[in-house]
């Protein structure tokens, strides 16, 4: 990029085009708008608020001109530095603006959403009609945008049977380095209609999974497919880790699940914020909405504490044309899952499906206001045995540390299609940041606000993050928001990197869309 200094003039050309509305310089804003949950450093000097695909254009002209870096940001649930600037010569494209529903086509089932629309949005949208993207977001999805998940691969609502948000993607439009728009997939074509994906070669996979390394996503189209109207909730405990392994493993090779998680001891007891899911009457009344009220009532006698009765639980959702297709298939999961556990109460996923996105604040801290972070292993079925072991045995190493500094873990395992997600997750103790200030809700904030900084205890738990990350690597795992943190040049084939890199090299000559993402730029 040109050396050129940083002035008001940047600021200037920013409001001549989005209006002063759509231009932040106010540095408290910016310090929060430059960090996500874990990560802080460079503060960008503006973020810029477009609303249109011309707009995100001419923002590209801008960033060459003024020499600055152009970082796309959605609903900011990163925790792997995707959108936190490289150096302070950024601007931050905050793409919440871009947030309208283009088209819901019921004809041909698709939908096309803008980058800035929220997967709350959209679900409600299409649930109007009876219908459904196959995933259908993440558990932020109140928060997180459609462009955010494509762009981190992300899974968790319907991925089960339907796999990561890029498996349902047909088309992207993107806007890149070099300034031009690129549609892909059917879009390409004269007719611009996004029925089909693969229409030569698969371009639209080059912009999923990319962290906004590849370009500026504005508009997005999805599958639909229709609303399943059977839809039936289960839980299981089990004593080992082997047993739940064995129960999930063969459950995922059956692809009959739409959302399947388990939760280790740590995680299952009331040291997390379970227990504030299946709390209060706005809980209530979204089960007995959506559920039934038998529903209602079991979960307010429930609560988690069938939770303090197994080591290992594992949750999921079972969808059907019909009620008694979904039961035909959980009678399926049944015969598995009872080989190896037993049942326990289903409160956990019929909470989550009752009131699919929950607000981010409900477990961004652990008990007593310790900070949390996960990081993740997406592994074939075969290797989850072995990424267990090893990370176990890693944590002994660590034991007199991790007992010394009060850092304490657990892990999560679910499914994606046939792949396995192997999540270690960490709580510590530490000052809470202005990114908590902004979702956790204002009792906790006012409790736990106060918490001295502990930098000892962070570098800490950021060393043992980055050695599990070595381990998987050497598994050969991949990864949904990859980000800065994850090792991605290193871990790939070094010819298939240096195609990458020629390609960046010809959307994005100057080197202005998020420098760093995918090691990249």
């Amino acid at each position: 990029m040109n050396a050129v200094p940083l002035t008001s003039s940047l600021l200037d050309a920013l409001r001549n085009e989005l209006g002063a509305e759509g231009v932040v310089s106010d540095p408290a804003e910016l310090r929060f708008y430059s960090m996500d949950l874990m990560w802080s450093g460079p503060v960008a000097t503006a973020v810029a608020r477009p609303t249109t695909t011309d707009q995100v254009v001419a923002l590209t002209r801008m960033a060459v001109e003024f020499g600055v870096a152009l970082v796309p940001r959605g609903g900011g649930m990163s925790y792997t530095m995707g959108y936190t600037p490289k150096h302070s010569q950024s601007v931050i494209v905050d793409l919440r603006g871009l947030n309208r529903i283009v088209e819901i086509n019921a004809t041909d089932m698709y939908v096309t959403a803008e980058a800035g629309c929220t997967w709350k949005t959209l679900y409600e949208a299409l649930a109007e009609r009876g219908l459904r993207t196959p995933y259908f977001g993440p558990v932020s999805g109140v928060h997180a945008t459609v462009g955010g998940a494509v762009s981190q691969g992300s899974m968790f609502f319907g991925s089960g049977t339907y796999g990561p948000v890029a498996e349902s993607v047909l088309s992207v439009c993107t806007v890149l380095g070099n300034g031009s728009v690129i549609k892909t997939g059917a879009r390409a074509n004269r007719g611009d209609v996004p029925f089909n994906r693969y229409y030569g070669p698969d371009l639209t996979g080059l912009f999923l999974s990319d962290t906004g390394a590849m370009g500026i996503k504005v508009e997005i189209s999805i599958r639909l497919i229709k609303m399943p109207k059977g839809s039936v909730c289960a839980s299981y405990g089990f004593e080992r880790f082997e047993d739940l392994y064995e129960a999930q493993a063969e459950i995922a090779r059956h692809r009959i699940v739409a959302e399947c998680f388990a939760l280790d001891p740590f995680l299952g007891g009331k040291r997390t914020n379970l227990q504030s899911w299946t709390d209060g009457v706005k809980t209530l009344a979204d089960v007995a909405r959506s559920r039934g009220l038998a529903d209602a009532v079991r979960v307010a006698k429930g609560g988690t504490r069938f939770l303090d009765d197994c080591n290992y639980s594992m949750h999921l959702t079972v969808d059907g044309i019909d009620d008694e297709d979904a039961r035909r298939k959980l009678a399926v999961v049944d015969d598995i899952a009872l080989r190896y556990g037993g049942p326990i109460e289903s409160t956990i996923p019929t909470v989550l499906r009752s009131r699919p996105f929950q607000h981010v604040g409900e477990y961004l801290l652990g008990e007593g206001g310790l900070r949390w972070i996960p990081i993740h292993a997406n592994l074939p079925i075969s290797k989850v045995p072995e990424a267990y072991r090893r990370t176990m045995a890693y944590y002994a190493t660590q034991r007199e540390l991790m007992d010394r500094l009060g850092i304490k873990t657990g892990f999560s395992t679910s499914i994606a299609g046939t792949d396995m997600i192997f999540e270690p997750q960490f709580f510590w103790p530490d000052e809470l940041t202005e990114f908590h200030a902004r979702y956790v809700p204002a009792e906790k904030m006012k409790a736990y606000g106060a918490n001295p900084a502990r930098p000892e205890v962070r570098e800490a738990v950021v060393k043992i993050m980055r050695d599990l990350s070595a381990i998987y690597m050497e598994l050969g795992a991949v990864h949904q928001q990859i980000g800065k943190f994850y090792r991605y040049e290193d871990s790939l084939d070094p010819v298939n990197f240096a195609l990458l890199r020629q390609i960046r090299a010809l959307t994005d000559p100057h080197g202005i869309i998020n420098p760093g993402s995918l090691g990249l730029g």
